[in-house]
């Protein structure tokens, strides 16, 4: 009956400790920049951040949102990328929430384990298959690019005791746009997310 108590007892401990992993990843992890300290450094472990500068404003991820959704729906792709735009303090109230999207036509992955083949890949923004567009508040604004890349420099998949959790995409974007009538520059822009069968979505 020990034996049987004991057992018990690893196995929900062995349950709790994945369950605990899995949880930590969906969390973020700030490190910052050595030259911008207000964006987070670029890495590539899945630390569920993105930021850049939107004009001079900062444009970066925040604890309450999913950071990033990918959703393959009417052949193409969309990667929202869901955050703030504004002050960095955490004590001012004076952000706007904004999302930046990034549709590729044409790329249909149909899980999140297909995203692996975005590994080195830079896209041309001002391709027709792609399309960016801006959400502020709850308006949402098209971006017609003058110039930009969007470069997947890294995608992996991150196994957690042997069972894959979830792909790492990590890159650097930047881009010239005009954006409701106004030029607009998007720089040093960066991220580190993990997408997985919480946020990946096909409809």
């Amino acid at each position: 009956m020990k034996k049987l108590i004991l057992n018990s007892l690893i196995g929900i401990f062995i349950l709790f400790i994945s369950c605990s992993k899995e949880t930590e990843l969906k969390k973020s992890v700030f490190i910052p920049d050595e030259d911008y300290p207000d964006l987070p450094a670029y890495t590539e472990w899945g630390y569920n951040t993105f930021g850049a500068y939107y004009d001079r404003e900062l444009f970066i991820y925040n604890e309450s949102e999913v950071p990033v959704k990918a959703v393959n729906t009417g052949g193409k792709t969309s990667f929202t990328f869901k955050g703030q735009k504004g002050s960095s303090d955490y004590y001012s109230y004076d952000y706007t929430d904004m999302s930046l999207i990034f549709d590729f036509i044409g790329f249909a992955p149909q899980s999140y384990s297909d995203l692996v083949v975005l590994d080195d890949i830079s896209v041309d923004l001002t391709d027709p298959a792609c399309k960016v567009s801006v959400l502020i508040d709850t308006s949402k604004y098209g971006a017609d690019i003058l110039n930009g890349t969007i470069n997947f420099k890294r995608a992996q998949n991150l196994l957690v005791d042997k069972k894959e959790i979830e792909v790492i995409l990590s890159g650097t974007f930047e881009f010239q746009a005009v954006i409701k009538g106004e030029p607009v520059s998007i720089t040093l822009g960066r991220f580190d997310v993990g997408i997985g069968p919480d946020n990946f979505f096909m409809y």
